[in-house]
């Protein structure tokens, strides 16, 4: 019974056939293997893509003819690792071998190299231009690039022979002065006449000193307030300082500013921005008039009184004045003094170029008083026989130091070694804030060829060929500057201080200003 029941076993475990003739394990086969194929399209394509991905990144064909393996591509990228390794060694072994030196001469070859190369391209370009093809665009450029270098190459050739004859220390001092009257009328034609004329009396020094010049400049701001006439449609003020401007940029390169002449300037252009817009032009012409006349009378001529009176404190009967050049101030001063009945002396010294001590002798000897006429190279041997020194001054500046004309330092250091008061005769209205302390940062340069004119009987001067000589450089200055040390007192308006009492009356005048 068990034996038959056992045998039907292995026949239930067959699997099923179906109607195609398959079993289940046959059918699961068949679709593998129709799988497999698809799977190995889809990954190859993958790798295609990438490679040719990675070989657009690195620039190399993606071509079907140019395709790389893996090998090769790998032996490519390594190649050119070593190359730049190479490249990078040698540079820095040239760098260590060559100096600094070598190394900016082959950097200067390598720039001739290129602009040569560049040269060459612009001649064989210029043909090409002249048969008038349609370039437009690029011959317009390559005119203008060589206008500028025939503009840029003579002035080298003018700056090399300009400083044949300049000293190097004072090179910044030096300027193109307009000596001819036609040249400056013919540029400056929309300028006053007056501010033509006192430029050109200026630049030929027939106006000298610092108030003969400042007196000048107002009296011609006076003359172009009365002739100016406003456009239509500006305001009087406005359009006066625009026209000041031009003139007194005209004034400037006729000869530089004083220190005068700019405080005066500096005096009237507040006064101008302080007038009433609504009144009619001709109250401010008034106006502007009477501050002109105001400013001449109480710092000018009301200060020069002032500091007479105090001088002639000083001055007693049997004195023997020393002055150098011929100061205004100083004239007034002796020439008051002697109407008072003193009976005084007064030793004139003088110097080249401009010989004013000349000016002052005849002054005074037309006036009657005893005078003594002596260079400057002779005043160690006069200087013991004086009683005190009045010098005149250019400027006071705020460091205490006096500018004036060249020579007054060589002479206050000789009344210094002699024990002698030195008295510096100075209005306010020439207080500086500028600082120095050598004349050779600011200051003004004249002609040369002054110097050179010797003023005796040869007919010729033996320095008359200077210009010839390479080695040969005069230098015609024309102030200079003594050290508070030498300067015994400064006679003022306001009182006799010592020099360093500039700030503090700078600072009043600014407070009295506002």
């Amino acid at each position: 019974m068990d034996s038959e029941k056992k045998e039907p076993q292995p026949n239930a475990k067959k699997e099923k056939v179906g109607t195609d003739g398959l079993t289940k394990k046959e059918r699961r086969a068949l679709k593998v293997q129709a799988k497999q194929p698809q799977e190995n399209n889809i990954a190859a394509d993958v790798k295609t893509n990438n490679t040719e991905n990675k070989q657009n990144e690195k620039g190399l064909p993606t071509t079907k003819e140019n395709k790389l393996t893996d090998k090769e591509r790998r032996k490519l990228e390594w190649e050119k690792k070593l190359a730049e390794q190479k490249i990078a060694a040698d540079t820095e072994d040239s760098k260590g071998t060559l100096s600094k030196a070598e190394l900016k001469a082959k950097r200067r070859e390598q720039q001739e190299a290129q602009r040569l190369a560049k040269s060459a391209v612009k001649t064989e370009i210029k043909p090409v231009q002249k048969t008038g093809e349609p370039h437009s665009s690029q011959p317009a450029p390559e005119k203008e690039k060589k206008l500028e270098i025939k503009k840029v190459t003579p002035k080298k050739e003018t700056t090399k022979t300009s400083h044949a004859h300049k000293v190097q220390l004072v090179q910044h001092l030096y300027t193109n002065n307009l000596k001819s009257e036609c040249k400056l009328l013919a540029i400056h034609k929309d300028i006053h006449p007056a501010f033509i004329k006192l430029g050109v009396q200026y630049s030929n020094k027939t106006i000298l000193g610092s108030n003969a010049r400042c007196l000048g400049l107002l009296s011609a701001v006076k003359h172009l307030v009365d002739d100016i006439h406003t456009p239509p449609k500006q305001e009087f003020c406005r359009y006066l300082e625009s026209v000041l401007k031009a003139c007194t940029v005209y004034l400037q390169e006729c000869r530089p500013f004083a220190v005068s002449m700019t405080n005066a300037l500096r005096h009237f252009k507040l006064q101008l921005t302080q007038i009433d817009n609504n009144l009619k032009d001709n109250e401010k012409r008034a106006r502007l008039q009477d501050v002109i006349d105001v400013y001449i009378n109480d710092d000018i001529k009301k200060a020069g009184d002032a500091i007479s009176m105090k001088v002639n404190e000083k001055i007693t009967n049997g004195d023997i004045i020393l002055t150098y050049g011929c100061s205004s101030l100083i004239r007034k001063i002796l020439l008051e003094a002697h109407k008072d009945g003193k009976k005084f002396e007064v030793v004139v010294i003088d110097g080249r170029p401009l010989f004013e001590g000349r000016e002052m002798v005849r002054r005074l000897v037309e006036a009657g008083i005893k005078c003594t006429y002596i260079l400057i190279n002779a005043v160690s041997y006069i200087m013991n026989s004086v009683s005190k020194v009045l010098l005149g001054a250019h400027a006071l500046l705020t460091n205490g130091y006096v500018m004036s004309r060249i020579g007054t330092a060589q002479v206050a250091l000789v009344a210094q070694a002699y024990n002698k008061p030195v008295l510096v005769c100075c209005e306010t209205y020439k207080f500086s804030e500028r600082v120095q302390t050598d004349s050779f940062v600011y200051n003004e340069i004249d002609d040369p060829d002054k110097l050179c004119a010797v003023d005796s009987s040869q007919d010729h001067s033996p320095l008359s060929n200077w210009k010839n000589t390479n080695k040969l450089t005069p230098l015609n200055l024309l102030y200079d500057v003594t050290p508070p040390h030498l300067v015994t007192a400064v006679v003022t308006e306001i009182a006799i201080l010592p020099c360093t009492s500039v700030p503090v009356v700078l600072r009043i005048n600014a407070n009295d200003a506002v």
